[in-house]
This record gives C-alpha cells, sequence and structure tokens, in this order.
C-alpha cells in the first residue's frame, strides 16, 4: 500500500451558500474525501489558466543539491575514502581537483532517507557513501517536535 500524501499547507476559502454541500456531493459521488475533490479541482483549474502544480520545484535533497547555479557536485575519492566535494560547471578531471591527493573523481548523488516535508522534519548532517561510480551524500530526515513543527 502506498505510503498516504501528507500536506502541509492550508487554504481558507469563502463561498456561496450551498456550494460546500455541493462539494461534499461531488466528491461522494467520486469515492473521494471532499479536499481531495477541492485540491484535484484547484489543480485542474490552475491548468486551465495555464499554470502547471507540477511545475512547483521539489524539495527534496536531490532536486536542491545536485545541481547548484548550474554546476554539479564532484567528490574526489582515494581508494575508499572521500577526499573532498566540490562543484564544477563540467565534470572535472583528477588533476583539476587536487593533483596526487585522489585516484578518481565521482559525482555526488543528494537523497533523502525518506519523503522530505519543510513543515514537518528536519533534515540531519549527510552521511556520505561510495556506491560503485558515484558517491550518495544520504541526509537522515527525522520528525520536527510538535513545538516547532507549528
Amino acid at each position: 500500500m502506498p505510503e498516504p500524501v501528507r500536506f502541509s499547507d492550508a487554504m481558507t476559502i469563502r463561498c456561496a451558500p450551498g456550494i460546500a454541500e455541493l462539494v461534499d456531493r461531488a466528491a461522494l459521488a467520486r469515492g473521494q474525501k471532499p479536499s481531495e475533490w477541492t485540491r484535484q479541482a484547484l489543480a485542474t483549474a490552475l491548468r486551465l489558466d495555464g499554470f502547471d502544480p507540477a511545475a512547483i520545484p521539489a524539495r527534496d535533497a536531490g532536486s536542491l543539491y545536485n545541481t547548484v547555479s548550474g554546476q554539479r557536485c564532484y567528490a574526489l575519492v582515494s581508494g575508499d575514502r572521500i577526499v573532498s566535494m566540490a562543484y564544477y560547471a563540467t565534470e572535472p578531471k583528477l588533476d583539476d581537483f587536487a593533483p596526487g591527493r585522489g585516484d578518481r573523481v565521482l559525482p555526488v548523488d543528494h537523497e533523502d532517507s525518506e519523503p522530505f516535508d519543510a513543515a514537518s522534519h528536519w533534515r540531519l548532517p549527510p552521511i556520505d557513501r561510495i556506491e560503485g561510480d558515484r558517491v550518495v551524500r544520504l541526509f537522515q530526515i527525522v520528525p520536527k517536535s510538535w513545538e516547532a513543527a507549528s
């Protein structure tokens, strides 16, 4: 069973009398909750007006950190040890990084340990590991306390 999606932003709307009842009936006819029917109706209306909800930038670690200002993150690796990481516009050569300090340059992929929601999660400092022909920088995601989430 897929993990339920949790939404962090709330919107309150005012409508003409009877509209809320129509939304309830429309949602029931589709076997949905009124809130889901309303979310889908808003997304449809936005697309019809030329705004694509799918174009909202993602907030996962990969989309935030893999490429920054047009530059990609690369790691200098020596044996089974990561020596350093830096961002480059093009894939660097070994000598571009730090001559004599490593034996290969690998791209870095940033990932979250689970789906991230800024309203309810913190990202802990990353854990780096070498995985074949890439370095994975994994951010552990932990829930915020109720006091911090409000």
